[in-house]
Formats: C-alpha cells, sequence, structure tokens
C-alpha cells in the first residue's frame, strides 16, 4: 500500500509531514519544528515558513527536489505511481535529497554498495536523475545526471544509509567538450572565489563524466554532514516541473527578485550587502562566460540550522552561447536586456544599482579583469583550448572596455579556427 503521509526531518528534527490529499498534497508542521526555530522561521524555506500552510507553497516547494521532464516521468514509471503524486514518489526517493532534508518514515538500515567501474558506468546509462531502493536519492533538473558518494578512493551507492557527495553528469565521447566547457567555467569561478568545491572530469567507460562535488555536504570526521539548501525557484514561490524558472515565462524569475532574497539579517552593525555583491560577481561571469541558462534554479540559498541564510556557490555554468546552435537568450535579463551579446558594462552596472547596490562599477571592472586574467592562466583541455577560453576572455574584455559582450564575427565563432590572442 502507498504511503498517505511522509515523515519529513531537517537537521535532526521531525519538521512535520507532506499528506497526501484531495487533488495535491498538504504540509502539516510538527510542533517540534516550531519549537525548535520558532514560528515563521526561514530555516526550510523562503516562501514555506514555519508554522505556514499553503498548498501550493508546499506543492511548489516539494515537488521542486523532483527531476523534470521525462526523468520525473521514468521516476514515476519505476515508481509505479502518477508523475503528479508528490507523496508517491518521493516516498522512493527521499531518503537523499538537495540539502538537508530526508523525506520518509525511518526503515532499516541497508548497507552501501561499493561499485565497480562497470558498475557506476551502468548507472550512467541510464541516469535519470535519481536512483530508487533505500529511500532513494533525486536531484531536479532536465539534465541527465546521478548522485554518488566518494569514500576510499571508490563509488559507493549510499542506499539510503549514507549521504551522496558529488553529482556525475555524463556525456557521449563525442561531447566531451560539454563537459570540459562547463568544468572551465566552474574552474574559473574557483579563481575568483565563487566555487568553493572541486570538480573534474573523468572517463567512466564509454562517456566522460563532470564530477562535481556537493555544496550542501560536509565531511565532519567520519560522517558526511548534510547542508539545507534551496533553489531560488524554491524560495520565490515558482511552480515546479514548469518553465517558469526563466524571467520570459514568469517576471518573479528575476534577478531582482533573487536579490531580495539575500542578506536578510543586516543590521545596523552590519549593514553590507555581502551576497548581493557576489550575486553581482556571479552575473558578470554569467555574461561573460556565455552561460545563457542561469535560471532561477541554478541560483540556490544554503539555510543553517540556525536559521541564517547565505548565497549559495555558483554552480550549473557552462558556455551554452558559443555552441552552434545555443540560444543567445538570457534565462534572466540583465537591466532589461534579453539578449547575452548586447549587454554592457553600463547594464551590469544598473542592474546591481536597481537591487541597491550604490556603488557597483569597482565590482563589475574587478571581476572582469579577473575573468581575464583567469583565461590566461588556466589550462583548457584540447577540445574546448581553440575557443572557450577566448570567448570568455573576449567578451570580458568588450564589456570592461564599455563595448557589448558580442564578439563580432561574420560567421559562427565556432567554425573559426581560434579565438582570442
Amino acid at each position: 500500500m502507498p504511503e498517505e503521509s511522509l515523515e519529513v526531518s531537517l537537521y535532526g528534527t521531525v519538521i512535520g509531514e507532506l499528506v497526501r490529499g484531495r487533488g495535491g498534497a498538504d504540509f502539516r508542521w510538527s510542533d517540534a519544528a516550531e519549537r525548535r526555530w520558532g514560528l515563521n522561521s526561514a530555516v526550510l524555506s523562503r516562501s514555506l515558513l514555519v508554522g505556514t500552510t499553503n498548498r501550493g507553497q508546499a506543492e511548489s516547494f516539494f515537488g521542486a527536489l523532483l527531476p523534470e521532464g521525462m526523468h520525473l516521468d521514468r521516476l514515476a514509471k519505476e515508481a509505479k505511481v502518477a508523475s503528479d503524486d508528490l507523496v508517491g514518489l518521493l516516498e522512493h526517493v527521499g531518503a537523499d535529497l538537495a540539502g538537508a532534508l530526508r523525506i520518509g518514515r525511518p526503515r532499516d538500515a541497508t548497507e552501501p554498495d561499493r561499485l565497480s567501474e562497470r558498475e557506476v558506468s551502468l548507472l550512467l546509462d541510464t541516469a535519470s536523475g535519481f536512483l530508487v531502493g533505500g529511500g532513494g536519492t533525486a536531484l531536479p533538473g532536465f539534465q541527465r545526471k546521478l548522485t554518488l558518494t566518494r569514500r576510499d578512493g571508490s563509488w559507493w551507492r549510499g542506499n539510503g544509509s549514507i549521504a551522496s557527495t558529488h553529482i556525475l553528469k555524463p556525456v557521449l565521447t563525442e561531447h566531451r567538450s560539454a563537459v570540459e566547457g562547463e568544468a572551465y567555467l566552474l574552474a574559473i569561478g574557483r579563481e575568483l572565489g565563487l566555487v568553493t568545491y572541486e570538480s573534474w572530469t573523468e572517463r567512466i567507460g564509454d562517456r566522460f563524466v563532470l564530477v562535481v562535488e556537493r555544496y550542501d555536504r560536509r565531511q565532519q570526521g567520519d560522517d558526511i554532514v548534510r547542508l539545507h539548501q534551496e533553489d531560488t525557484g524554491q524560495a520565490l514561490g515558482l511552480p515546479w516541473g514548469g518553465s517558469e524558472k526563466f524571467e520570459q515565462n514568469d517576471s518573479r524569475a528575476s534577478l531582482v527578485s533573487v536579490a531580495g532574497l539575500l542578506d536578510t539579517g543586516r543590521t545596523v552593525f552590519s549593514p553590507g550587502r555581502p551576497d548581493a555583491e557576489k550575486l553581482l560577481r556571479y552575473t558578470v561571469l554569467t555574461v561573460a562566460g556565455g552561460n545563457t541558462d542561469a535560471h532561477a534554479k541554478n541560483f540556490s540559498l544554503l539555510h543553517a540550522d540556525d536559521g541564517s541564510t547565505e548565497l549559495a556557490p555558483y554552480y550549473d555554468a557552462a558556455p551554452l552561447a558559443l555552441a552552434y546552435d545555443g540560444t543567445q537568450t538570457l534565462a534572466m535579463r540583465v537591466n532589461g536586456v534579453s539578449q547575452l551579446p548586447d549587454v554592457t558594462r553600463d547594464d551590469l552596472v544598473e542592474e546591481a544599482a536597481g537591487w541597491g547596490l550604490a556603488d557597483a562599477r569597482p565590482i563589475v571592472d574587478e571581476t572582469l579583469e579577473a575573468i581575464i586574467a583567469a583565461t590566461r592562466s588556466l589550462e583548457a583541455h584540447a577540445s574546448i583550448a581553440a575557443h572557450v577560453p577566448g570567448y570568455v576572455r573576449g567578451q570580458a574584455q568588450n564589456l570592461l572596455d564599455g563595448r557589448p559582450a558580442r564578439i563580432p564575427s561574420a560567421v559562427p565563432l565556432l567554425t573559426l579556427e581560434h579565438l582570442g590572442s
């Protein structure tokens, strides 16, 4: 029999139950959550405060923990439930999710499995953002991915007993440049202090894989500690599973809305806007790097167990606009500009001014200079070396010089033998 309700735990406290209701799912808070964090705390979500009840917001938040598109359909088929049955779906994958949530009633522990390279390769062949068994694991998104645990130099399947520590994103060998391009932008972000986790590419079986250390996990002795997070689509209460994460489809999915979620703990003694400044740096790298897919689910908030919140590190960044068929339309507009090649330094400064950052130009310029320096010092894989570094450097230099980001060319940039100098 499928469960009619599921326990929801956060930082070791059962905070409530997700209950199957007529036409949807409801979330009922526990008294324990209110005792620990207080009424209206945002420790779970900025859109679902402790003690508040709203079916629409509950479905938006919990639904956004699941894979999207065909991957959601595959999960529903494997779980033998409808693709909109949140309780039924999370019953199968709620043991290991984004952030520190654990969903589902306690069950007997299943020993984790140490995987051979062939076993990892077979899992990658069907990677859909989830695994079932032992309570399961899931991550949101349309991209093919798999979560596993790295321990003692090997990959492990946690089976609900240990938290996953890494995300694996596979591509076929002929598409290696896709994962190398993402790895390169993350490396630039690391040089700028915007990426605090490790990432690398490796070959597993017949695929190249981008391996990304989870920023919502911490190793503490022999234990893996979960850190709670929500993406800004959840924080803004955007519907789950749709295209509202793009500003052109929902005006709430904007940079100004994301900025409004940040630095809420300011006082007269700490009046600064460190997270808004960090978001500006993310935006500068997004434009210079051609990362047109920086939508509301690709920014996140980290919620500590003391109730404090900070902007999560930069993630899911790739030079998509450089691809032959890559869109030039930004997922979130910059100062009202929707086409990435048309964005200027003034647009970046004015966008930040709309968030209340009065003196943004030095931050923009410093970030552009750091991006240019990083492209000259970082090594790029041969599959992207002729184009990606020069593309990022050229756009950053154009912005710094007061011009639109666009690199002028009568032909697609990838048809040129080499970009940049």
